[in-house]
C-alpha cells in the first residue's frame, strides 16, 4: 500500500480535521496516510527542512506566506498549476477566493509581486486582521467603536483607565517571533502609509513607518498587555475571550475561539468591525493563509495529489469549517446556508471578514526567500524600543541590518 506523508502543526483546527478524518481518506483511496504533527512554535520558526528532506521526507506539508518563500529558496516546493488544471471537475478550483490563490503565486525573485508566477500552495484557511471589541468595556469607558488608529489607541487608554488596569486597553502579540510584526502591527503600519521596502531598500525607519511605530510603542506602554513581550497568538486569543482586553486587531479567525463556550466567557458579546484607518484615511489589512504544499521531494506525485485534492476539496473544507477551521477559502462555503446560519450569531463577523478576504486584504510584505530573517530583525527593533531604546535609532539600525540581509538576493 502506497503511503502519503503529511506534516503539520498542532494547535491548528485544519490539521485536527485531517487527523480526525484520516480513515476516510484511506478508505476512499486505498492509500495510507502517515500524519506527522509537530509543535506550533517549531512550525512558525520554520525550522522543518530536516523533515522535508531525505528518505523519510514529508510528501505534503502546511505552510503559508513568508514561510513558503523560504521553502521555495531551499527547493522544497513542487508547483501545482498542472495538477490543479488536471483535477477532477468536482474539485472546482474556481471556487477558491481568487485573491487567496493569487497571494500564493510568486516567481521566487526578491521584490517580484505576489500574484505572478507558479502556484506554490493551496489555501485551506485564512485570516485577515479585523477589529474585535467588547461593547460592555467600551460602554463602561464612555467610548465609541474606534474608526481611526488614533481613536483606537485613545479608546484603549480610556478602557484601561476605567478599570484601573484590570482590563488592558488592547491586546497584541509580542514574542520575538517574526509574526509579531506581521499581524495587527503590519495592518497599522501600512495603513499609516508605511512599508517594509522601497524598491530594494528597507523602509521601516522612513517617516510614515516611524510615526506608526512610535504611536504603537507609546500605546503599548500605556494601555497594552503588561506581558506583551511574551504574548503568543493562542494565549492572546484565549485572554481576549476571557475578557482581559477591550480591543484587538488581530486574526479574524479567532472567532472560532471567541464564539465557543468551551474557550470564551464572551460568546455573543463581542463586536467585529473593519480595522481602523490611518492618518490619511487609508485602510490596508494584511492577509495570511495556511496552505497545503507539495514537497519537491515527493515520492509519488499522483498519490500526493489525491490527498491534496481530498484535503482541499469542497466537502472536506466545508466540514472542517464546522469543526473550527476558520476562515473559509472557498466561496461555496461562505455561501453555504449552514455556515451562514452559524455565523449569524457572531455580530458583524461574517460581513466584515468576507469583505476583508474578498476585496480589501492582501499579503502586504515584500516577498523574499529570507523574509523570516528580515521580520525577526524588525521585531527585535520593536522589542528594543519597547524596552526603552530610542524608536528612530532602533529602526534605523534594524533597517541597515535588513539591507545587508537582502543585498545578495
Amino acid at each position: 500500500m502506497a503511503t502519503v506523508r503529511f506534516l503539520g502543526p498542532d494547535t491548528d483546527a485544519y490539521v485536527a480535521s485531517v487527523q480526525r478524518h484520516a480513515g476516510e481518506f484511506e478508505e476512499l483511496t486505498g492509500l495510507e496516510l502517515d500524519l506527522r504533527i509537530v509543535p506550533n512554535d517549531l512550525y512558525f520558526s520554520n525550522e522543518i527542512h530536516h523533515l522535508l528532506d531525505g528518505d523519510d521526507a514529508a510528501d505534503v506539508y502546511m505552510s503559508g506566506p513568508v514561510l513558503v518563500w523560504q521553502h521555495v529558496g531551499a527547493g522544497f516546493v513542487h508547483p501545482l498549476d498542472e495538477l490543479v488544471d488536471n483535477a477532477s471537475d468536482a474539485y472546482d478550483s474556481g471556487d477558491f477566493v481568487e485573491r487567496l490563490l493569487a497571494c500564493n503565486r510568486w516567481s521566487g525573485r526578491f521584490g517580484d509581486p505576489l500574484g505572478v508566477g507558479p502556484l506554490l500552495e493551496i489555501p485551506v484557511n485564512c485570516e485577515s486582521y479585523n477589529l474585535a471589541y467588547v461593547p460592555s468595556a467600551l460602554e463602561a469607558a464612555g467610548a465609541e467603536v474606534p474608526r481611526t488608529w488614533a481613536e483606537y489607541f485613545a479608546t484603549a487608554r480610556r478602557v484601561a483607565a476605567a478599570t484601573d488596569g484590570g482590563v488592558a486597553g488592547f491586546g497584541q502579540r509580542g514574542t520575538d517571533a517574526w509574526h509579531t510584526m506581521y499581524t495587527g502591527f503590519a495592518t497599522q503600519l501600512w495603513s499609516y502609509g508605511g512599508t517594509d521596502f522601497d524598491g530594494r531598500r528597507c523602509a521601516i525607519a522612513a517617516p510614515a513607518a516611524l510615526a506608526a511605530t512610535a504611536d504603537f510603542i507609546e500605546a503599548l506602554r500605556e494601555s497594552g498587555p503588561r506581558d506583551w513581550p511574551t504574548q503568543r497568538w493562542y494565549e492572546l486569543a484565549l485572554d481576549f475571550a476571557r475578557g482581559r482586553y477591550g480591543l484587538l486587531v488581530d486574526s479574524d479567525h479567532y472567532v472560532a475561539y471567541f464564539e465557543d463556550p468551551a474557550y470564551s466567557g464572551l460568546v455573543g458579546r463581542i463586536g467585529y468591525a473593519e480595522p481602523p484607518v490611518g492618518p490619511s484615511g487609508l485602510r490596508r489589512p494584511n492577509l495570511w493563509t495556511w496552505s497545503v504544499v507539495m514537497n519537491s521531494r515527493v515520492r509519488d506525485v499522483g498519490a500526493a495529489w489525491r490527498f491534496v485534492e481530498w484535503a482541499t476539496g469542497k466537502p472536506f473544507l466545508l466540514r472542517s469549517a464546522a469543526e473550527g477551521n476558520m476562515n473559509p477559502t472557498r466561496t461555496s462555503i461562505w455561501e453555504d446556508a449552514r455556515f451562514r446560519e452559524r455565523a449569524a450569531g457572531w455580530g458583524g463577523y461574517y460581513d466584515v471578514s468576507r469583505r476583508l478576504i474578498e476585496t480589501d486584504a492582501f499579503v502586504l510584505v515584500t516577498p523574499a526567500s529570507n523574509y523570516l530573517d528580515v521580520a525577526r530583525r524588525w521585531v527585535r527593533a520593536l522589542l528594543e524600543a519597547y524596552a526603552g531604546a530610542d524608536v528612530a535609532a532602533a529602526l534605523e539600525a534594524a533597517a541597515q541590518d535588513i539591507n545587508a540581509l537582502v543585498s545578495a538576493l
